[in-house]
């Protein structure tokens, strides 16, 4: 019969053979059989094209203190009038914390203004200031160039097709990724 330390050890050992280190050799080798390649894979060739993205906005509205989501919702109520800020966050595909926080930003910059609603309380809606009209106007056609920018290495009819393949992966397009 064996004691409770003896049967400790015997575990300790079991776990260590199973969790002994992996060679170089068995790690690549693993590795490669995945087929894994980083510079490729489509979650990280999205988030560096979404990185040039942020970089583009910056150097065309250098000196702005406005983000591509804020500027997003003002676009958005300027397009659409007074909105509910559940409803902006929908429209821009922001989840409730992050339009939240542009809100917030916005209001403090005194570009945008929350009311109640006249119809459900619960609503809070949002509307331009009209110093936010003004501003937005004024940044329509930059925030044109940043698109312009961002995509001024492709072809215009690979433009077309790159915009039309995100719409469908981002489900925004019938038939796209919520749509199958």
């Amino acid at each position: 019969m064996t004691t409770l330390d003896e049967a400790h050890k015997f575990k300790r050992k079991a776990a260590e053979a199973v969790d002994e280190p992996l060679s170089r050799e068995e790690i690549m080798t693993r590795y490669t059989k995945t087929g894994y390649d980083l510079d490729v894979h489509p979650a990280h060739v999205v988030r560096r094209a979404h990185q040039r993205a942020t970089l583009c906005f910056q150097q065309v509205m250098a000196g702005e203190d406005l983000s591509p989501t804020q500027f997003a919702a003002l676009a958005t109520v300027l397009k659409h009038g007074e909105v509910s800020q559940n409803h902006l966050g929908r429209m821009t595909a922001m989840d409730p914390s992050t339009i939240s926080l542009v809100v917030r930003k916005l209001l403090k910059q005194g570009l945008i203004k929350r009311s109640p609603s006249q119809t459900d309380q619960r609503l809070a809606i949002i509307a331009l200031t009209d110093e936010g009209t003004r501003y937005t106007l004024d940044r329509l056609e930059r925030s044109v160039e940043v698109g312009q920018k961002l995509l001024s290495p492709l072809t215009a009819p690979e433009q077309a097709t790159l915009l039309r393949l995100l719409q469908r992966i981002s489900g925004d397009e019938p038939g796209g990724a919520e749509g199958k």
